[in-house]
């Protein structure tokens, strides 16, 4: 089985023959897409809940990967929706992301937590998948390097303070969920890619251009986002 995750701006997934699933897992339940037919290879994970009422810290990330690794899912896409810091990544367009560095705190974000669990310390110097990035590449050659990806916890949006430290420590971009959920992906050995798409300017970046992009081009890079995971999947 392979997986789409979503999330904000993909929260449903049209175009897909897909039965909506409650997974039960150690962690809770899970609402997943099951494909059918001839998508019956594909899950559609919506990160947030298909009505978007979860808030990136809120997120159960150890349920959702959970009910990918019971599925048997053993490729996953990510889409993630990011406030661009540098030019490697601007508003309206779609990238891979190249690494990231993890802001958040408080979160559930390992698998091993001691006792039956045990105690693993994954490797992360090759948190993304190469072969996934080649296939991705092949097919769509005008994605873009995203750069590196800097996880903040939300739900707020960053200061601009806060914004100029992710820059000199070396992010491009900055989102609220890729770092946890990549780094249980690699812990339940499901191989990874993520799509970043910029859906407005950091604070502070670009004075009088912090406005999000309009619906009309969200949904444009939706669509064009799912068609070439479907491909590639």
């Amino acid at each position: 089985m392979k997986a789409i995750i979503g999330g904000t701006g993909v929260d449903t997934l049209e175009g897909i023959q897909s039965k909506r699933t409650t997974i039960e897992t150690p962690y809770g339940e899970v609402e997943v897409f099951v494909g059918e037919g001839k998508d019956s290879n594909l899950v559609f994970l919506p990160r947030h809940g298909s009505e978007h009422s979860l808030p990136p810290h809120l997120i159960n990330y150890r349920a959702n990967i959970s009910a990918l690794s019971q599925l048997g899912v053993t490729e996953a896409i990510g889409i993630y929706a990011v406030g661009s810091i540098t030019e490697c990544l601007q508003p309206g367009a779609i990238g891979i992301v190249k690494d990231f560095i993890d802001l958040t705190n408080g979160r559930e974000q390992t698998f091993f937590t001691g006792g039956e669990k045990g105690v693993q310390h994954i490797p992360m110097d090759e948190a993304f998948s190469t072969d996934l990035k080649e296939r991705i590449l092949k097919e769509d050659p005008s994605l873009v390097d995203a750069g590196v990806y800097a996880c903040s916890n939300g739900p707020r949006l960053e200061t601009p303070a806060e914004i100029r430290y992710m820059k000199a420590i070396g992010a491009d971009i900055v989102g609220m969920t890729l770092a946890t959920e990549v780094a249980l992906l690699r812990e339940a050995s499901i191989s990874t890619l993520a799509l970043a798409y910029s859906i407005n300017w950091a604070a502070g970046i670009k004075q009088g251009e912090v406005a999000f992009i309009d619906n009309t081009t969200i949904s444009s890079l939706k669509d064009r986002m799912t068609k070439l995971c479907r491909t590639v999947l």
